[in-house]
Formats: C-alpha cells, structure tokens, sequence
C-alpha cells in the first residue's frame, strides 16, 4: 500500500470519486505525479569537459577496454568531454588516465606560492627542466614583470596550455583555478607541496623530476587524474543575474561585519530545507571538506563520492546538523527581505561580495571539473593526505607511545590470571 503504480492511477481517481479509497492515498499519489518545479531540476552531473589538449582514458572494473570520447563525438565546440554513464563504478569513482593527443604536450602553466623566495627558486629550477625537455613555460603576468621576465606571460583569453603546475599549499590550487576563463575546461594539474598544509598537493617537490618525466610520458605508461568537481555559483538580486563564479573548495554566505546573525532560507531542488538562523552558511564540495566545512564541525568527504555539504556555522538552533545531499542537486541560498542586516558572499575566500536583502545564491554543479593528476588510483592519495596532515595513529606528545592496540592477544599489568572476588 505505500507504492503506488502510476498505470493504476487513474483507475484509484475513478474509485476516489466513488468514496472506494480515503483521501491519505489521494495524497500519495499527487506527491508521486507533482511535477518537479521549473528552474529547479536535478541535473545530471555525468558530462565534464576537458581541453582539447588531451583525451580521457577511461577503464571500468568489469575488464572492459578503454573508451576515449572525443569533443565532436559529443557535440561540444570546445573540449573533449568524459562521459560516466557507461557503468555505475565510473560515475562514482572519477577515475581518469590521461592520454595526451599530440603525443607530448608542448606547454606548461607555472605558478607559485605568492611572496616564497623558496617557490620562487624552486620555480625557475622546474621551467629550466621543462625548456631542456622542449616544452614552453608560462607564467603569470605579474611574476613575468616583477621576477621572472624571461618566461612568457600567460594569458588564459588567448589560447589553453596542456597542463600546469603549482608550488605552493591548496591556496595556490585555488588561486591557479581563478585564473582560467569561467565556463572553460582547464588543464590537469600537477601539484608539488610547498604550503603549510595541503590536501590538493600530493608530489613531493625534491622528486620534480621523475614527477614530470611521468605526466610527460603519459601516452607510454598511463597517468592517473582525479576530476576534481566545482560548483557553478550564480548570484541574483530582485531575479536578476549579478555575477557568476567558479568554486573549487567552498561558497560561503555569513553575517560579515554585522553584529548580528543572518537569516538565511536553503532550498534543495526548489524545495524549502530550513530557515537558519546562524553566523553563515557553507556549501562545500568534497574538495572543500577539509577546509572551513572541516572546522564548522562538517563531516570529511572523500573527493570520488558525487555530493554537495551543506554545513552551518554556529547556529542558532542545535537541530540544524551539517548535511550531505547529491552532487546533482541545485542548492539555492536565499537573503529574505525579512532579514536584520545584509549579508556577505565568499567564493573560495579569494572573491567576496555585499549580499543585500531579496538576494540568493544557486549552486549547480560545473561541467568544468579540475583534473588533479595524483599518485595512485582512486582516494589513495586523500586517505594517505588525512593520515598524515591530521597526524593520525601519532602519539600526542613526544615520546608517548601510540594508544593503538598492536594485538588483541594482552593481559594488562599485574593481572594474576584470576578475577578478584567479591
């Protein structure tokens, strides 16, 4: 009785009319046939596009052989595109070996952590190889006037490079995707940790070499990516677009510099979540769990599993828990006209607007994920990231032993054998 055939629906109308069936299954039946509402439909994240610089070599677990989708097979102008609907594991997994369509690539995107004289050395020793490999360097604008004037400026309006590469912590990933044009593929990147604390720099900056000798050699021995998703974040006042931006990590909304809490109302698919009462609000990609959602008390989220987090920040209500929903879900955030104050919008902490009141934030999935090249397959090189950068299974002070139990075969200290009695 709580499933309900909709070939059988017309057929229960005809019994309701004749007082044959209470109205409670009526209702069921109009929550299954209500059509979803217009501008709010899931979308299916299953497509992303790629430069047209290299090709996705995709393999499923069930042995079957490659399958490489080019961007005029799919009917995109720009781009080659990943298609993941061929098996379930796919879609889930966002697995990729690259394969690089000229057979080497040509030119690389070099950028480093701002202000590091250590970057900034080790920098020029990675393009010196690169130029001694025949491959073009780039860099950004203002590293070629100030510092490094002997490498090209990059300019991202007039041509695509084959792939990138940062020095630096997660700042410099995100601050290397803020540079690309919004709504555009962007290149794999190969990230080297320089930073403070990093989760999107797997490669250990002294085996450089050996690093890009592999992504260089990528059509001989494959070279696995992680597609990093982004979120598409639109911004509206009174219905009107305002602004668009591109988030890796994070679209945060909050109180800014007003004393007082913000009011916000979350719809998921057009449908109304919550009205929260609380300093702001997260919406995280997997990516960004480990960032600000992280320290708001929200749940660590492997980047392969397709979601969206919504985390509060200190809300004013206890009820209102961090929460998971699909990555194909359209997020909307909205500033009531009943609200206190005016509020603020951060997109990856880098581009910050004033929200005014009747103003909202839609977050739908990007087409333009961020190829991550890494180490080993799958999640291997997060699990191993959280292990290490959260030090866990490490004793917390200096010369404590680990509290880990190496065997379940123990008796504790001075046991007897017996049970003390009674």
């Amino acid at each position: 009785m709580h499933r309900l055939a909709l070939r059988h629906c017309s057929k229960r109308a005809a019994l309701h009319s004749s007082k044959l069936i209470p109205d409670h299954r009526l209702g069921l039946r109009d929550r299954l046939l209500r059509p979803t509402r217009r501008g709010y439909e899931s979308q299916p994240p299953l497509t992303f596009r790629l430069p047209r610089s290299l090709r996705i070599l995709s393999t499923s677990d069930k042995g079957a052989g490659p399958t490489i989708r080019s961007g005029r097979e799919t009917g995109l102008v720009k781009g080659a595109s990943v298609i993941w609907a061929d098996s379930c594991s796919l879609s889930l997994q966002r697995r990729a070996g690259i394969y690089w369509e000229n057979g080497r690539p040509g030119r690389a995107f070099l950028v480093k952590k701002a202000n590091s004289k250590a970057a900034a050395e080790k920098l020029k020793e990675i393009a010196e190889w690169l130029i001694a490999q025949d491959v073009q360097v780039f860099v950004e604008r203002g590293v070629h006037r100030n510092e490094m004037a002997e490498y090209q400026p990059f300019d991202p309006a007039k041509g695509e490079v084959d792939f990138c590469v940062t020095l630096g912590g997660d700042g410099t990933v995100l601050h290397l995707a803020s540079l690309f044009v919004e709504d555009e593929p962007l290149p794999p990147v190969v990230s080297f940790a320089m930073g403070t604390l990093g989760f999107l720099t797997p490669f250990d900056v002294d085996d450089f070499a050996t690093c890009l000798q592999r992504v260089l050699g990528a059509n001989e021995k494959p070279v696995f990516c992680t597609l990093r998703t982004r979120r598409r974040c639109e911004v509206f006042w009174e219905g009107k677009l305002q602004r668009v931006h591109h988030v890796l990590n994070e679209c945060l909304i909050d109180r800014g510099a007003s004393p007082n809490m913000v009011t916000l109302e979350a719809f998921v698919d057009g449908h109304h979540i919550t009205t929260v009462q609380a300093d702001g609000l997260i919406m995280a990609t997997p990516s960004g769990s480990t960032a600000y959602s992280m320290s708001a008390g929200g749940p660590m989220v492997a980047p392969s599993v397709p979601s969206t987090l919504l985390t509060p920040i200190a809300p004013h209500s206890l009820s209102f828990r961090p929460l998971v929903v699909p990555e194909s879900s359209q997020i909307q955030i909205l500033l009531p006209s009943s609200a206190r104050a005016h509020a603020r919008a951060s997109f990856d902490g880098r581009h910050t607007m004033r929200m005014l009141k009747d103003s909202s934030v839609r977050c739908t999935t990007s087409s333009c994920a961020l190829p991550m090249i890494n180490l080993g397959r799958l999640d291997r090189d997060w699990y191993e990231g959280i292990v290490q950068k959260l030090k866990w299974n490490e004793p917390l002070r200096p010369g404590q032993q680990s509290t880990a139990l190496q065997s379940l075969d123990f008796e504790p200290t001075g046991w007897s054998g017996e049970w003390p009695s009674d």
